[in-house]
C-alpha cells in the first residue's frame, strides 16, 4: 500500500513515484502503443521525467514539482530527456 494511504486529503508529489511508474509499465504492458500515457506522479527531477519515460508514459506531466521547483524542473527535464534520446541513438 501506499505510505500516506490512511491521511485524508488528496496524495501528491514524492510517495507517488514508484506506484505510479508500476500502473504506467502495467498500462504499457496491456495497451501496447495505439494509446498515449500520460505519466505523472512524483516528478521532480529530471531523472523522475526520464523515469516516467522509461516505463512507458508518452508524455510527463509535472504539477507538485513544478510548484517547489518551479520553470527550472521543465528545464532539467528537457537536459535530461534530450541525453537520454541521445544516449540510445549511440
Amino acid at each position: 500500500g501506499l505510505a500516506h494511504a490512511g491521511e485524508s486529503g488528496g496524495l501528491s508529489g514524492r510517495p507517488l513515484a514508484e506506484p505510479s511508474n508500476r500502473v504506467i509499465r502495467r498500462l504499457r504492458a496491456a495497451l501496447g502503443t495505439a494509446y498515449p500515457i500520460i505519466g505523472a506522479g512524483g516528478v521532480a527531477s529530471g531523472a523522475d521525467a526520464r523515469a516516467k519515460l522509461d516505463a512507458g508514459a508518452t508524455l510527463v506531466q509535472f504539477y507538485t514539482g513544478l510548484v517547489y521547483r518551479g520553470p527550472a524542473l521543465v528545464r532539467e527535464a528537457a537536459l535530461a530527456l534530450r541525453d537520454a534520446r541521445r544516449a540510445q541513438a549511440v
